[in-house]
């Protein structure tokens, strides 16, 4: 046979059907490979029933350790049916329990920069602002812009250094001004193309998730962001340690399209999550 490799759990588990385990021991008789995956997948089934796993609640290690129990013994004249069922059932539970374990575990991706919480409720009030001077010139009550009001010129030698001032975002959205905010160590850029409008912030260090209130997670331009629904929308984000924050009115293809535009941190698959998580499972095994 070829490696046991998805069979090694349910080897372990003594999960195997009797013609698949006795052609798995007769593989590892001849396989170092198998016999080490086989080992540690024993190692690590040990301490996920030990309390001293780091990070593994001890009520979450100790249900996964019962999932490979066999389930109770079916009536004589059901077993030949739901024997095979019942096993397959037991292999399946264990293996998403497992796939979720690592999920859950897998490490955040590493973040430069100092956190940062972005302060959305006024960068929503300048927006707000600046809609309702354009429509109504003598309303009272404006936010004006704080900061320095910065050149063309000196909007494109920033770009030249590294921050994003582009002149046109989305393909139509042009660049009104832009703000150089000192107390925040951030870029505050306008843009419209006469009937929607958009306000890019842009400023050092990392997005405090935890700060954020009222935003989700989402996967927009396969890029991972936060994004807080509503009239407007906002939608914040980190790169390189670079906090990215948009407040629109533009719908979300617009949105996709500025997001795309943007430096940005691409999502992580599923997939890329668990392998993180396995990885991360396993240096306790081998590290024990």
């Amino acid at each position: 046979m070829t490696h046991l490799g998805a069979d090694v759990a349910a080897f372990v588990d003594g999960q195997l059907p009797p013609v698949r385990e006795a052609a798995a021991r007769q593989h590892l008789a001849g396989c170092a490979r198998c016999r080490e995956a086989v080992a540690e997948q024993e190692q690590l089934k040990r301490r996920m029933g030990r309390t001293g796993v780091p990070g593994v609640p001890h009520d979450l290690a100790r249900s996964l350790s019962a999932l490979a129990v066999d389930p109770p013994p079916p009536a004589p004249r059901e077993s030949r049916l739901l024997r095979p069922l019942g096993a397959a059932a037991v292999l399946t539970g264990a293996s998403m329990a497992v796939l979720m374990l690592a999920y859950l575990l897998a490490p955040g991706p590493e973040r430069a920069g100092d956190p940062v919480r972005p302060d959305v409720e006024a960068y929503v009030a300048q927006f707000v602002s600046d809609i309702a001077r354009e429509r109504s010139p003598q309303v009272a009550g404006e936010v004006a812009q704080a900061g320095l009001r910065l050149s063309p010129a000196r909007l494109d030698e920033l770009a030249a250094d590294g921050w994003p001032c582009h002149e046109t975002l989305a393909g139509d959205l042009r660049r009104l001004d832009g703000h150089l905010v000192d107390a925040e160590d951030a870029v505050s850029l306008r843009y419209s193309d006469g009937r929607v409008r958009l306000q890019l912030v842009e400023q050092v260090g990392s997005v405090d998730h935890e700060a954020l209130d009222g935003f989700r997670p989402a996967t927009v331009a396969e890029s991972a962001v936060m994004v807080r629904d509503g009239v407007p929308t906002v939608v914040t984000w980190d790169a390189e340690g670079v906090v990215y924050t948009l407040i629109t009115d533009a719908g979300w293809a617009r949105i996709e399209d500025v997001v795309a535009q943007l430096p940005t941190t691409p999502a992580r698959e599923t997939t890329d999550r668990i392998d993180d998580g396995l990885e991360r499972m396993t240096s306790w095994v081998t590290s024990g």
